[in-house]
């Protein structure tokens, strides 16, 4: 397993590298660290874990799940990022223009079945949401708003492929059946 890990992050990295989108990385470490200084714990989610789990895929901002977006937002747009007008949720980076999405650790942005997971360890070193996580984060996005968030779904359907998950892949109720379904129709595919 750790070696299929080390192989998605050489792919996430070099689909960065050739896809100019590297000052994600750079971008993700600086907000990281800037909250880790003040205390404050972090989960990267979204594309970037994507990336990391496994499905390269491109990604134009950096998900954060933080326990207070304010006090997170407050911080960083003291320490090289800006507020964004008309968002209570995004800063900006002022050197790379990258956007970062801060995500209420415990509590749901959309309608899904799910609450967001609290990060709990305040570390410089980024935490990338694991498989499990991120799948329910996902499926759970999707469940509440499928119309509009097709791309979660797809998101999970190449992660199921790129880590070869198995159909009991332990996940949590409210998305299990969705992921089962999910993958029946893949193994079906892959069988004709």
């Amino acid at each position: 397993m750790a070696t299929l890990q080390a192989n998605h992050r050489v792919r996430a990295q070099l689909l960065r590298k050739v896809s100019a989108s590297t000052d994600l990385s750079k971008t993700m470490r600086k907000a990281v660290r800037v909250l880790a200084e003040a205390g404050i714990p972090s989960l990267v989610v979204g594309g970037y874990a994507v990336q990391e789990n496994g499905y390269a895929r491109f990604t134009s901002d950096v998900d954060l799940v933080v326990p207070d977006v304010a006090a997170a937002r407050g911080v960083l747009s003291i320490n090289g990022f800006r507020e964004n007008p008309g968002s209570s949720m995004t800063v900006t980076d002022r050197i790379s223009k990258v956007e970062v999405d801060l995500l209420p650790g415990g509590r749901s942005v959309g309608p899904g079945p799910l609450m967001l997971p609290m990060p709990m360890e305040v570390s410089t070193q980024p935490a990338i949401a694991d498989l499990r996580t991120l799948v329910e984060i996902k499926l759970s996005s999707y469940l509440g708003s499928p119309g509009s968030r097709l791309k979660d779904l797809a998101d999970v359907q190449e992660l199921i492929k790129s880590n070869d998950m198995p159909e009991d892949f332990p996940l949590n109720q409210a998305v299990r059946a969705t992921y089962s379904e999910l993958w029946v129709g893949l193994e079906r595919e892959r069988l004709q």
